[in-house]
């Protein structure tokens, strides 16, 4: 007879505490001072105590100051009346580390929390299920991201829930942007409806994906891709996701359009460029010609050639060359590429190149296979071209020797500068003591003269440097060597190449604080040097010269005008300003203003007539930066 089992409420307690002890959670309640008033047997299993000897005991005792300490934020919140709900890594008596995810619930009475339930339940196989589905994952995305492919993975209903990097570049989307159901807006609008009921049978039929469609990145371009993919199934059997590769095919479809229009026009250009094909069966003798071979021989449609005669249309000259690469091929397997005198059916001289290599079978040669070209044309060209080459090889010689030549006039410059400068440098300096002892001694006169005579070799001293310069900038092979100059310097070494009393007249009006600017020093000071001399020369002699220095921002240039207060320029001579060697009755134009031209051409920049009034002449000089 089966034993009756009772149901009184001392009946009832016993079951629920044997319920309780063997649920393997650990299940408590402690009160507000946080003394336990309950605990099922699992804390044996889990703290190694019996739970009877935890009544009224401190949870602080019972889990040591490191795990009290982690779990005391929870214990103050539930007694605050908030549930608590948190992971926790808990040590046992038998060294195992557990994993568990507790829950505290506030027991509250007339308003107040009397104390907390405690339910603490093991997950460990569950963290370590969690664990390995995240190395697995990891492995996956390292190795998807590894890929030169896009790849991308959807759940069940087909939104996708990753995309790799390579995917996302192909599309032109932020990570986030292609999840769920945001790819289909990268779509090319005309492909859309075939791409999503493609996609609808994969996800509805479980079949797999293979299809072809256009992209429109944000940035507008135009991708042509190729999407497969196919269901992931779970431990039931059924799919639970779908995973899939996508391949940007974009250049490759362009190569096999480009591959297929090669082709298309490769077949054209053969009949205009006028190359024929023709193949001989080395078993049957049999030669076959192509239109344009039997147009280049000028012979018919009818017409039935052989080996013999197709060699007899060479140059006798040529016949043996032809031959005796032939039986080469045919006995060595050597290709042949020969440009040849030809002469047509109907007499004409041509030249013409054959193109010919032997096919073998099973080691056999069994046919000769070639192209043929009319090449009179070219060849005559390339005749000229090497005419010509051989004339440009002239000309480069003699220009070789013209450039000597103006290298050993530059030279010969250089030595008269010298021979001619030094003595008339040693009596200007021998006039100028003389004045200066014959003032000393009282002769004023005689000093005065001399001082006139001083100036007057001057005069010959800078005609002769103009002339000594135009030579050396007519003659200037290479570019100038610019380099960062001290404006300041420049120009007081422009003033102090001026006589003394002729330099105290000019003054400095500085309206920019740019400091150096990039020129050739020794050009640009015989330019600033010309242009001083022409303003102290043609204004009275008691009148200020000014030097005006500004820069340009756009375009970067420096600026430098010399402004004098003579009576200006002729009119008739301003077009002619800057030319050699002008005149009229009245005024003339040596070389200064030629040689401040050809400088300032030389910087890329240009000098001008900037004011030309009865009180005075403003030259302009801009120097790009």
């Amino acid at each position: 007879m089966a034993t009756k089992i009772s149901s009184t409420p001392q009946d009832q307690a016993h079951y629920m505490q044997r319920l309780m002890d063997h649920v393997p959670s650990m299940l408590a309640y402690w009160d507000r001072d946080l003394r336990c008033h309950f605990a099922n047997q699992a804390y044996a299993r889990w703290f190694g105590v019996d739970p009877k000897a935890l009544l009224g005991t401190s949870i602080k005792d019972l889990l040591g100051p490191r795990l009290f300490s982690l779990n005391q934020p929870h214990i103050e919140a539930v007694l605050r009346g908030e549930e608590q709900t948190f992971e926790r890594l808990i040590p046992g008596p038998d060294q195992v580390q557990r994993h568990s995810l507790a829950n505290y619930v506030p027991d509250w009475l007339d308003g107040e929390v009397v104390g907390f339930m405690v339910q603490v339940t093991e997950i460990t196989q569950l963290k370590v299920a969690q664990t390995a589905q995240q190395h697995s994952e990891r492995k996956f995305r390292a190795l998807s991201e590894s890929l030169p492919l896009g790849v991308y993975h959807a759940d069940a209903s087909g939104s996708l829930t990753y995309t790799n990097a390579r995917w996302q570049d192909i599309h032109g989307l932020a990570p986030s942007d292609g999840l769920g159901q945001g790819w289909l807006e990268a779509l090319h609008p005309d492909d859309r409806n075939q791409v999503v009921r493609a996609w609808q049978t994969m996800v509805e039929a479980g079949t797999t994906l293979d299809i072809e469609f256009r992209v429109l990145r944000p940035d507008g371009t135009l991708r042509l891709v190729r999407s497969l993919a196919q269901g992931v199934q779970g431990d039931t059997g059924l799919t639970n996701g779908f995973v899939g590769a996508l391949e940007d095919v974009t250049e490759q479809r362009l190569s096999e359009q480009r591959l297929r229009a090669s082709e298309a026009l490769l077949k054209k250009t053969g009949h205009v460029a006028g190359v024929g094909g023709w193949k001989v069966n080395l078993r049957n003798k049999q030669v076959i010609w192509s239109e344009q071979t039997r147009k280049i021989h000028e012979v018919g449609p009818d017409y039935q050639p052989n080996v013999k005669d197709g060699i007899s249309f060479y140059a006798p000259e040529a016949r043996p060359v032809v031959e005796h690469a032939v039986r080469k091929a045919i006995e060595l397997g050597e290709p042949w590429d020969l440009e040849l005198p030809f002469i047509s059916a109907k007499g004409r001289h041509l030249w013409v190149r054959t193109f010919g290599e032997v096919e073998f079978e099973d080691g056999v040669p069994v046919r000769l296979i070639g192209a043929f070209q009319d090449i009179t044309h070219h060849r005559q060209q390339r005749i000229d071209l090497q005419r010509e080459q051989a004339l440009r090889a002239q000309s480069e010689l003699h220009a070789q020797e013209l450039d000597k030549l103006l290298h050993e006039r530059g030279e010969m410059l250089d030595v008269l500068a010298h021979e001619v400068r030094q003595p008339l440098n040693n009596a200007s300096a021998a006039l100028q003591s003389a004045a200066q002892a014959l003032s000393e001694m009282g002769e004023e006169i005689a000093s005065i003269r001399l001082t006139r005579a001083q100036t007057v070799m001057g005069q010959v001293l800078a005609s002769i440097d103009n002339t000594l310069a135009v030579a050396s900038l007519l003659a200037r092979p290479d570019p100038i060597q610019r380099v960062d100059t001290d404006i300041d310097v420049l120009l007081a070494v422009a003033i102090a190449d001026m006589p003394a009393a002729q330099g105290a007249r000019v003054r400095i009006e500085r309206l920019t604080s740019t400091r150096t600017a990039s020129m050739d020093m020794s050009l640009m000071r015989l330019a600033l040097r010309n242009l001083l001399s022409n303003a102290l020369k043609h204004s009275p002699a008691d009148s200020e010269v000014l030097i005006r220095v500004e820069d340009l921002d756009e375009p970067p240039a420096l600026v430098i005008e010399v402004i004098d207060a003579g009576q200006g320029i002729k009119p008739s001579l301003v077009p002619l300003l800057f030319q050699r060697g002008i005149s009229s009755a009245t005024q003339s134009l040596g070389l200064g203003l030629y040689i401040v031209r050809r400088v300032m051409e030389l910087h890329g920049g240009h000098v001008e007539l900037a004011s030309n009034v009865p009180t005075g002449v403003t030259m302009r000089m801009v120097i790009n930066q």
